[in-house]
């Protein structure tokens, strides 16, 4: 079934492997008392990068009064001493983001560091925070890796002598468990914002075709689904691809 993807600047799931999210027992940090969701928001930020005060309301505030109530928890992660959150102004009329501190990243313990703000790449970090979100919501069960992860993973391999390349990062990748007689799978995403020319959207088919996934779900606009599903039948991946709409911003 195809799904059509729209956009919500939402959040995303949280609890990945690894995160101890449920473990952390309340703590103090300065004048400041943690809770679990102030943890699991920490973590949730650690592990996409940037994101929106609108998607966290929406992930880890979702009643009437939501919102009101996120400004307040964000506004004393972002005050504390030393500072949990950082929160950075993007372009003209766009909502700032919101990224870890190096303090925050120490209590979210995932393994990644603050991002770094690239201003040209925010609408696309913003817009897969909304498209995992959305995929999560339709697969409840999947695992996510964000793109932060599996980089920081595939550089960990190379360190080791593991990979001789990073290889293809997809934006995010997710792990369908194995489900009656469906066995688990392992499904990279990759998501336009804007159109590729032939050969690019060429170059992404072999770089994916040296990787090991069981599929790739390829988000683009409507308008470009005919055009790159063809493209992907011409290559005779089409067992390996499946082009997928997305309406996002």
């Amino acid at each position: 079934m195809v799904e059509h993807i729209g956009s919500k600047r939402t959040g995303d799931q949280t609890g990945a492997p690894g995160t101890g999210v449920n473990r952390l027992p309340l703590r103090a940090h300065g004048h400041m008392q943690l809770t679990d969701r102030d943890v699991e928001i920490l973590v949730w930020v650690a592990r996409h990068g940037i994101v929106t005060v609108d998607q966290i309301t929406v992930k880890f505030f979702p009643t009437p009064h939501g919102k009101s109530a996120c400004f307040q928890r964000v506004r004393k992660l972002c005050d504390t001493s030393p500072p949990l959150l950082q929160r950075e102004r993007t372009h003209y009329q766009e909502p700032s983001v919101l990224r870890v501190t190096t303090h925050g990243a120490r209590i979210a313990d995932v393994g990644l560091s603050p991002a770094h703000i690239v201003f040209a790449e925010v609408p696309h970090a913003l817009s897969l925070v909304d498209l995992t979100e959305a995929i999560l919501a339709l697969h409840p069960d999947a695992t996510l890796i964000t793109e932060r992860e599996r980089r920081a993973e595939r550089y960990r391999d190379k360190r080791k002598g593991l990979r001789k390349t990073t290889g293809r990062i997809p934006d995010a990748v997710f792990t369908l468990p194995a489900k009656g007689s469906r066995k688990e799978q392992t499904i990279a995403v990759e998501l336009d914002r804007t159109a590729r020319s032939k050969m690019d959207a060429e170059a992404v088919i072999r770089a994916y075709l040296s990787e090991r996934y069981d599929h790739v779900w390829w988000y683009v606009r409507p308008s470009r689904v005919a055009s790159l599903t063809e493209i992907v039948k011409r290559g005779r991946v089409a067992d390996l691809f499946e082009v997928r709409p997305w309406q996002g911003r």
